[in-house]
């Protein structure tokens, strides 16, 4: 088989080529228009000459993305096969550009875009693995917009059902810079969590412009990289617009130990909920997977560990056409005197017209009741907090007791607290307030003590108390007063 014939698009029935779209590590994509019915679709197909594991990777990857690809946040697949000359094809829904990772380029989204693209996606995440089904190479490239400029997760070539994977099965295709540690050292789990962390990588960048240890003008080889990644603490943000909130919450998601991120993709879709409810933005609704049988959108008691009370509502929920009777009223004359037959006659018309109005009244109640009887179960969940919802997670407790002492010398203040409560399994983070400079990213500790340099005139610390689950206390600040030059 030639290169050349490789590069061709396959002759497929019923499709006629229009362009080519790009390639990847095994497959290109070309745009074709489907026949019947007509419409633009973009059309996966593996390069001639590959291994059978590619092969049967472009297989899985079929089968995955058909199990999810209804989600409204994940790319709609229409069809596979086989062309003619013995290359697979996937058939999938076409997005025109630009793609997320093209859109950074020109610079960082608006703190509200970052928020509901991220949101929506975590979505689609939350689904895919409640179906078992982990994507492992989410980024902003994989991240499409469709005709409507809603996002939706692409390419799920390197997907793989969650659970333990066999040693000689590496990570082929993983980005560097949106893997979490786990993967970078040589984790073989295909776990839920490792997306957690990449989609919130991917955040990261949609409010900076790039992604979260890349460091302009310094060397960003893969083993620097890769470095950064497993040891350096989140950098920060560097917006003044951005809350301190959101970056608790994106350094929750990426904390380097999986098992102190939030616990799921709905987790931390709820935290940026809550989030946009302190800014006072819309809130963003969480479409979740449930199957078709089940008497109740959602069963899951995780969806509700954060806030009981949550709303749940079908997305598609025809009401049903109820016939309503309207009464009619006859008014006939009388036989009364003029003057007070007119009076009377007012009168009767307007006793019959509050009939006619409780009538009507009456009919809509019944009506809307048989529509609600009548209404279907819904694929999928939209999820949005309750009015109520705490937007900062205050019912957690903040870092009591805190207290600051300068050493003998003057060169470094010792801040100690105390934990919110008694049996405390959480931990705390903590950050130097430093007045009119950018502040420092912030720091995780399991201890109750931090020693910092000090500062002329005064040096300021900041602690937030972090349940297990992830929420982020309000803070505790205190300032000590120092004389060091």
């Amino acid at each position: 088989m030639t290169h050349d014939r490789e590069e061709s698009p396959p002759e497929i029935p019923g499709y006629t080529y229009l362009r080519d779209l790009g390639a990847g590590g095994y497959s290109r994509v070309y745009l074709y228009e489907q026949h019947m019915p007509q419409r633009e679709v973009a059309v996966k197909v593996m390069s001639c000459g590959v291994a059978l594991g590619p092969v049967s990777r472009f297989e899985s990857e079929a089968n995955l993305m058909a199990q999810v690809s209804s989600h409204p946040a994940i790319l709609s697949i229409y069809g596979a096969g086989t062309a003619d000359d013995g290359r697979p094809f996937l058939v999938m829904e076409y997005c025109p550009p630009p793609q997320l990772s093209t859109v950074l380029r020109r610079g960082p989204l608006s703190v509200a875009d970052a928020l509901s693209t991220t949101i929506q996606i975590a979505g689609a995440v939350e689904s895919a693995h409640r179906v078992g089904i982990v994507h492992r190479d989410i980024k902003p490239a994989n991240i499409l917009f469709t005709a409507y400029r809603r996002p939706v997760l692409s390419d799920f070539g390197i997907s793989a059902m969650s659970g333990p994977r066999s040693e000689g099965d590496e990570l082929r295709g993983m980005s560097v810079p949106w893997a979490p540690p786990e993967q970078l050292v040589g984790s073989h789990l295909a776990d839920p969590a490792s997306d957690i962390y990449s989609l919130a990588a991917t955040a990261y960048a949609m409010l900076t412009g790039r992604s979260p240890f890349e460091i302009p003008e310094a060397s960003d080889s893969v083993y620097e990289l890769s470095r950064r990644i497993i040891k350096d603490p989140l950098p920060p943000l560097g917006r003044q617009d951005v809350p301190p909130s959101l970056y608790r919450v994106l350094s929750v998601a990426m904390d380097k130990d999986p098992a102190r991120r939030y616990p799921s993709a709905l987790a931390f879709a709820r935290a940026l909920q809550q989030v946009q409810a302190e800014l006072g933005l819309p809130i963003t609704a969480v479409d979740l997977f449930h199957a078709a049988g089940d008497a109740e959108p959602i069963h899951d008691a995780d969806i509700l560990f954060d806030d009981p009370k949550a709303t749940r509502l079908g997305v598609f929920e025809p009401v049903a056409e109820a016939e309503t009777q309207v009464p009619v009223v006859d008014v006939q004359a009388t036989d009364e005197e003029p003057g007070d037959g007119t009076r009377r006659s007012r009168l009767s018309i307007g006793i019959l017209a509050a009939i006619v109005t409780v009538a009507l009244v009456i009919a809509a109640v019944v009506s809307s009741r048989m529509a609600e009887n009548s209404r279907p179960v819904a694929t999928f969940a939209t999820l949005a907090p309750a009015a109520s919802a705490d937007p900062l997670g205050a019912s957690v407790t903040p870092p009591r007791n805190l207290v600051g002492n300068l050493s003998d010398d003057g060169a470094t203040v010792t801040f100690t607290w105390e934990a919110p409560e008694e049996d405390w399994d959480g931990s705390f983070l903590y950050r130097e307030d430093l007045a009119g400079e950018r502040d420092p990213a912030m720091q995780s500790t399991q201890a109750t003590t931090v020693t910092l340099p000090a500062r002329s005139g005064s040096t300021c610390i900041e602690v937030y108390s972090v349940r297990a689950d992830g929420r982020t206390s309000a803070p505790t600040s205190l300032c000590v007063s120092t004389t060091a030059g």
